[in-house]
């Protein structure tokens, strides 16, 4: 890593002055490719800023490409996971509700609506946002008709109304225009509005030491933070950081030790092979090396 790169404009801060972070094949994008029921891993080449350590994938894909293959995705493997992913939603709204009152809240890539039913249950206001046709018709039904579930993005929402929190879980990577995703995020906010976010943490003790075996390295990540350049980013649509930390997630040892196998990790094929059934009912806290960031709209009464 660190290897000299070229003239690439950083999408982040503009400056022309990248090196290449991970050398990767680049590979098209398709459905089978992307999302947890994948077979294999092609992160890509990944370039790294020099200025701000912004680290983005050289090739990317168009928001329009990104709503097809989203639109499409196999959702298998993340509906078998459904126990740990509603640990982890739980979790996140443990945060959420520890700096916000229930008033109306926005989950973009809302899934299977795990975290809005939570919300729903402690008395918000829901509306998600789901490209996925297979998740968004689960988050409904996970949500009983109530709340507003739209099958669409961010930006063909058409959303104008104002949220006391806006929830990105697992999102701000994906996107081809992060920045530009956060300053639509911004817009939708209420004065004193809050922004729950995670992103995958480049100079994390997790991505530092496994190296391009790191778990995040995946095809359709598309942005890759340190909290420097998540602050930059963040500072730049108008938000201002209340909080950093780390996030864990829930997920049995079966996910765990098929994911570390799809990377290679020494001892996950043999994790694999102790038994399916065994592995699949036991739930783990797992840290990937991700930063949680709480920040709230800029130039309000509490700054």
């Amino acid at each position: 890593m660190g290897l000299p790169g070229s003239e690439v404009a950083c999408p982040l801060c503009e400056a022309a002055s990248t090196e290449i972070y991970l050398d990767g094949d680049e590979e098209v994008l398709e459905p089978s490719a992307i999302g947890s029921s994948r077979r294999h891993i092609f992160p890509g080449k990944i370039l790294r800023c020099r200025v701000c350590r912004f680290a983005f994938r050289q090739a990317r894909s168009s928001p329009e490409d990104l709503r097809n293959l989203y639109r499409q995705m196999d959702a298998k493997v993340y509906e078998s996971e459904l126990r740990g992913r509603d640990r982890t939603a739980q979790k996140h709204f443990t945060i959420v509700n520890r700096y916000s009152r229930p008033g109306r809240i926005l989950d973009v890539g809302c899934a299977s609506g795990l975290f809005l039913k939570h919300a729903l249950e402690a008395g918000w206001e829901v509306t998600g946002l789901e490209p996925s046709e297979v998740l968004c018709g689960v988050a409904r039904k996970n949500l009983g008709g109530k709340g507003q579930i739209m099958c669409t993005t961010l930006e063909d929402s058409g959303l104008e109304q104002s949220f006391d929190a806006i929830t990105l879980w697992d999102v701000l990577e994906h996107v081809s225009d992060p920045l530009g995703f956060l300053r639509f995020c911004r817009g939708l906010l209420k004065p004193d509005g809050l922004l729950f976010l995670n992103v995958p943490d480049l100079d994390s003790k997790e991505a530092r030491l496994l190296g391009p075996r790191w778990p995040l390295f995946l095809p359709e990540h598309l942005n890759y933070f340190n909290r420097n350049s998540l602050r930059l980013c963040a500072t730049r649509a108008a938000l201002k950081p209340v909080r950093f930390g780390q996030r864990h997630a829930w997920f049995s040892l079966k996910y765990v030790a098929y994911r570390l196998a799809q990377h290679s990790i020494p001892g996950s094929f043999l994790l694999k092979k102790t038994g399916d059934s065994f592995l699949g009912g036991i739930l783990i806290p797992v840290s990937l090396g991700e930063t949680l960031a709480v920040l709230r709209a800029a130039g309000t009464t509490r700054d």
